[in-house]
């Protein structure tokens, strides 16, 4: 089998534009735990990669993007029999990817358009996960009503990728400046809360769900920005019957979506609220297949191939701690 591989920030998706330090660690991250787990099955790899960055190992067939991949990129997936898509949800590219790689011949390990293009907007994922009383972060757009808060706000585009562009806002005053130098309205607002901040790892085809990793979250917070210091690879597994539970309630929720899922969460309380939906590779994927004793990507792969998903039973499941 021929496995190509298009990870947006690593694969060329931004040449002519600066490589932004904290993505690309990510990126990597989640890039070479996959390639890791491929290369220990029986396939051809065939993955793109932007010319500032060193080569891969020589066992992979590399594209070197030295202009824009997209003229570039239907060529390269003709003839393979599946692909994997990692991209950013930010102005549309892991949706307009998406429908690339949804229009080849070849098996796409990836939600439908429909699905990532809503679950791309912050903002319109609360609004449908409320309607169907799911527990949320409350979430409104700049131009809107701002939510009470005694605790501040955190601001953030509604489309961005991983903590890029998010902010503490710790008083009215703050908030309100911010909202006035905005030209645009592509923020969202949600309160500040003061909880544990974990993520869920999802399997999710044909609208059934298997939970891979109960994560916590390390999140350094302040007004200078939000960044993620590292994850807990299912280190709360306590919390397993809860999340699986949302989980469900989420896939039933939001059709569509199929492959990896991540969804990132906040606790208070004990009480498990949404702050968003990632469907594609979150990095938390770098500690699973440590964490769970089995290749992650085979078993996604077999998801796809036998349209079954697969047994992952959490009990053995081990902590794993991947540092961003």
């Amino acid at each position: 089998m021929r496995h190509f591989i298009f990870e947006f920030i690593t694969g060329g998706g931004l040449t002519g534009q600066d490589l932004p330090e904290s993505l690309l660690i990510e990126a990597e991250l989640m890039l070479q735990s996959l390639i890791s787990e491929l290369r220990e099955l029986n396939i051809e790899l065939f993955v793109s990669r932007d010319s500032r960055l060193e080569k891969l190992d020589d066992n992979i067939k590399q594209y070197t993007v030295v202009k824009n991949i997209d003229k570039e990129l239907r060529g390269h997936i003709k003839n393979m029999d599946v692909c994997w898509l990692i991209a950013p949800e930010t102005e549309q590219c892991l949706e307009r990817y998406a429908q690339i790689f949804s229009d080849s011949k070849s098996v796409f390990i990836g939600s439908r358009v429909e699905a990532i293009r809503l679950s791309s907007s912050k903002y319109l994922t609360n609004k449908i996960l409320l309607e169907n009383t799911i527990n949320v972060v409350e979430t409104k757009k700049i131009d809107q009503i701002i939510p009470e808060s005694n605790t501040g706000w955190i601001v953030k585009p509604d489309d961005g990728a991983g903590a890029e562009g998010a902010q503490l806002m710790p008083n009215k005053e703050k908030l309100d400046s911010f909202i006035i130098s905005q030209c645009n309205n592509n923020f969202i607002t949600q309160p500040y809360i003061k909880g544990n901040h974990m993520s869920m790892s999802l399997l999710v085809y044909n609208g059934d769900v298997c939970l891979l990793g109960c994560n916590k979250q390390y999140v350094d917070i302040n007004e200078e920005g939000v960044k993620l210091e590292r994850i807990g690879v299912n280190e709360c597994l306590s919390y397993k019957d809860e999340m699986l539970s949302l989980a469900k309630e989420i896939v039933l929720t939001v059709s569509g979506l199929a492959g990896y899922i991540g969804v990132d969460l906040i606790e208070e309380d004990g009480k498990l609220f949404v702050l968003e939906i990632n469907p594609r590779l979150t990095t938390a994927y770098a500690g699973l297949s440590e964490s769970l004793g089995c290749n992650v990507a085979a078993k996604i792969l077999d998801t796809f191939v036998f349209k079954k998903l697969p047994d992952i039973n959490l009990d053995s499941a081990k902590s794993v701690v991947v540092n961003v």
